[in-house]
């Protein structure tokens, strides 16, 4: 994704449930080892469902991805301008997922209706430094003979 000053406010999360080779639970994307790390073991995607105001798509999706921002990377090169910069990165990224999921075959949708504290508590973040910006599922369309 394009980064503002090649800052790279952005995190990225995946809440995994039923995603072959890799067991239920948080991860985070090291874009370092090119890996995920574990920050949480068991499906939280009911949590996820309810702290997104009831939207039981989360939790029916493969995985659901969380994007987060440390918005000071950007900030304190460009100011309050840089907090737009970092939300035009999440919209560049959550398009990149939906790219890489319909190339896929599989469905993907963006969410952001949620209770912030919520979220960020279930993905432990602290929700000043590091905040959830935008949720994002994948998995299977539904009616398809694979959904699960």
């Amino acid at each position: 994704v394009p980064s503002a000053g090649a800052l790279y406010p952005l995190e990225l999360y995946a809440a995994c449930r039923a995603v072959e080779g890799i067991e239920p639970g948080v991860y985070r994307y090291s874009p370092e080892g090119h890996s995920l790390e574990p920050r949480r073991t068991g499906d939280v995607s009911r949590e996820l469902a309810r702290a997104a105001l009831d939207q039981w798509m989360l939790a029916r999706a493969a995985v659901v991805f969380a994007i987060s921002a440390v918005e000071s990377r950007t900030t304190r090169r460009y100011g309050e301008r840089g907090r737009r910069y970092v939300l035009m990165e999440v919209g560049a990224a959550s398009e990149n997922l939906h790219l890489a999921a319909t190339a896929l075959g599989l469905g993907s949708c963006a969410v952001g209706a949620f209770e912030d504290e919520s979220v960020n508590a279930i993905l432990g973040l602290d929700g000043r430094t590091e905040r959830v910006l935008l949720l994002q599922t994948v998995g299977r369309p539904a009616g398809s003979e694979v959904a699960r």
